[in-house]
């Protein structure tokens, strides 16, 4: 036994004025008196119980004595070894993910029903209230990454408020990155027990077999444990198998066939064990616009897409009518973005053909001009079509050059890098890359081919399509600049009377506007929000500027979330990264002084000095796995009653509080005995 204040033991020598004031007698005082015989009869009692007085003072000193000594040794505060070496360092793990918002029992009647999180958030209430004073307690919560809440702390009062603090998410789960955490936490503590709480419904095979290992080690001998030094796990599930109908996939992509429109892909899946009947409603800026029926055998999803909208532009959300216990998984949302205007911009002499072809397409803002007036004109469209002709120089861009004519030496400019050669008769094109996007769905067998000449492309060049003599199409692409060349005169083959050929116009414009990829917005709970735009933009607008320590300024903008939550999220590089994306819903992105307006999906243009950048994003929960809330395979032999974590009752408080209470004892009886001598 040490003591964590020995010098108070110093205390005891206040037991020497306690005896002195015990031993001193009185000096009786001399009185005449009448008589002598009542005073001798009262003298002959005394006598007989002076014995018993004494003992009676001894018995009193004594106690004074010991609560003496037991106030003392609780100012000491008296450690004991045994007690010491049996403190718990224990590693709680809350699941937070998005199957612990599922109910623990399903109630039509009661809305506000107990989920799983509330339940695990009760038993750890119920172990901090367990705690012994020597024992230690650290708080995570995980879904997929874990967050540390407090350190490890005997302080009840500060663990149930981290405990409090954990929210609920709709972000996937997966217990590796919490469970990992907590084994190196461990490993830096004498006696550490790891308690997660969770539904167990997403384990892998790897984790078990850890779990599996560690307790198998925790049944050990001592003298095992300490060669081992692993951790004690205690698995405590939450909630039962319950049935549930969720939506795993809503998301809106643009058409395979034409890039210009958009096709949406829903998929329900039914992870229970019983058929299901529902019904998905489909709304668009919460106007309900179509419900479609479901039957679903047990574990069976089905997927549907939906395409051809007859609007564009908004919030799209699907609703699954049906009561379960996950009723988050039974919304998922999504964006339907603006339909884009590409300006088109056609220099030609005379070409019916391709002006046919550009107008009829609705998506393209077409614009036709002489060769002779390209020159002087701005440059202003997204893509420019050169039929026949070259032009002195160009700048960066999206172009296609048609049979350009050869140029004199120095005539134009330097980026025009090809070699126009000599005249081909009647070439006939050989091979062509089908899996290019510019040559998807098209055939160019026996194409009759009257005009064309020799073409040497630049060295950066991807050869397309080609004769027996020479390359007849070819793309140069550069980081600003993208360039399809057409080495045959259109005019002069059959090329415009075959389908093939509005095709491959078709294909080149939107070649031109997305070969970088599709831009989908849309994430899963938990992922990075990426906005980057533009910068020019900060220059030609007025965004809420926020003084930083350097005296520099930075530009914010404001991410509006569900239950109209907003946050200020600093630009840097160009671009903002918000990583708050915890639940599942539309994330607006405004300017910070326009927040309220709606969101606009449209480009930014240096021509409109006003607009400022706007994007919605749809954050879904968007995972098969946890609309699957019942218990994994090979959890259910591992797992712990959380009864046997309450530490033991008698040591649950330090030994001064013991001492304190006995002291307490003491001075009831010792006033009692005081009451006994002033009554006799």
């Amino acid at each position: 036994m040490n003591f964590l204040s020995p010098t108070s033991l110093f205390l005891f020598t206040l037991a020497i004025p306690i005896i002195g004031l015990y031993i001193l007698k009185l000096r009786r005082r001399r009185e005449p008196v009448s008589t002598l015989m009542f005073w001798e009869q009262l003298f002959k009692e005394r006598q007989t119980t002076s014995l018993f007085q004494r003992l009676k003072h001894l018995l009193s000193l004594l106690l004074q004595l010991l609560f003496l000594a037991l106030l003392v040794l609780a100012i000491a505060r008296p450690q004991f070894a045994f007690i010491t070496k049996s403190a718990r360092q224990l590693i709680l793990i809350i699941d937070n993910s998005a199957s612990m918002n599922a109910v623990l029992k399903l109630d039509p009647d009661n809305p506000s029903l107990e989920t799983r999180l509330d339940s695990a958030k009760e038993q750890a209430g119920q172990l901090v209230q367990g705690l012994r004073f020597i024992d230690e307690m650290t708080i995570v919560s995980n879904h997929k990454q874990p967050t540390i809440h407090t350190p490890f702390t005997g302080h009840q009062k500060t663990l149930r408020e981290a405990i409090l603090s954990i929210a609920p998410t709709d972000i996937r789960t997966d217990l590796k990155p919490a469970v990992d955490l907590a084994y190196t936490i461990a490993e830096t503590k004498p006696n550490p027990e790891i308690i997660i709480m969770s539904d167990f419904h997403a384990v892998t095979e790897k984790t078990i077999t850890q779990f599996q290992e560690t307790q198998s080690e925790g049944q050990a001998t001592e003298e095992e444990q300490e060669s081992v030094e692993k951790p004690k796990l205690h698995l405590i599930r939450i909630g039962e198998d319950n049935d549930n109908v969720g939506i795993t996939q809503f998301r809106v992509r643009k058409s395979i066939v034409n890039v210009f429109d958009y096709e949406t892909l829903l998929t329900v899946v039914n992870a229970s064990d019983e058929e299901k009947r529902c019904s998905v409603e489909l709304y668009f800026n919460d106007s309900l616009f179509d419900v479609r029926p479901y039957t679903l055998a047990p574990g069976e999803n089905k997927s549907e897409i939906f395409s051809n909208f007859a609007f564009e532009g908004g919030e799209l959300k699907a609703v699954l009518d049906i009561t379960d216990a996950l009723s988050s998984d039974n919304v998922a949302y999504a964006t339907l973005p603006k339909r884009e205007q590409i300006s088109v911009l056609l220099v030609t002499e005379e070409n019916p053909f391709l002006e046919k072809v550009l107008s009829v397409d609705e998506k393209l803002n077409l614009s036709v001009m002489k060769p002779s007036d390209y020159e002087a004109a701005p440059k202003t469209a997204q893509v420019v079509l050169f039929d026949r002709y070259s032009p002195t120089n160009i700048s960066d861009g999206n172009y296609m050059f048609i049979y350009p004519p050869k140029l004199e030496t120095g005539a134009h400019d330097s980026v025009l890098t090809w070699d126009i050669g000599e005249a081909l008769e009647t070439p006939i094109i050989t091979d062509w890359e089908r899996t290019h996007p510019i040559l998807q769905h098209v055939h160019l067998e026996n194409v009759l081919i009257g005009e064309a000449y020799q073409i040497t492309p630049p060295s950066t060049a991807q050869i397309l399509a080609r004769s027996f003599e020479s390359p007849v199409l070819f793309i140069d692409v550069t980081q600003n600049r993208k360039v399809v060349f057409v080495a045959i005169n259109i005019l002069e083959s059959d090329l415009p009377l075959r389908i093939a050929f509005p095709v491959i116009i078709a294909n080149t414009i939107q070649w031109f506007q997305h070969s970088e990829g599709i831009q989908e917005y849309h994430l899963q709970t938990g992922e990075v929000l990426r906005y980057k735009f533009e910068s020019e933009y900060l220059t030609n607008t007025e965004i809420e500027q926020v003084e930083v320590p350097a005296g520099r300024t930075q530009h914010t903008l404001t991410v509006t979330g569900p239950q109209d939550k907003s946050w200020d999220v600093p630009i840097e590089n160009d671009e903002i990264l918000f990583e708050h994306t915890q639940q599942a819903g539309f994330y607006k992105v405004t300017d910070s002084n326009e927040s309220n307006e709606e969101p606009v999906d449209e480009p930014i243009s240096d021509n409109e000095e006003t607009e400022e950048p706007k994007q919605l994003w749809a954050v879904n929960i968007a995972s098969e796995t946890e609309s699957h809330i019942g218990i994994a395979d090979g959890i259910e032999d591992l797992l712990t009653n959380s009864e046997v974590l309450v530490g033991s009752s008698f040591f649950r408080y330090p030994p001064w509080i013991y001492l304190v209470l006995l002291a307490v004892v003491l001075t009831v009886v010792e006033w009692f005995l005081y009451q006994r001598r002033r009554i006799e």
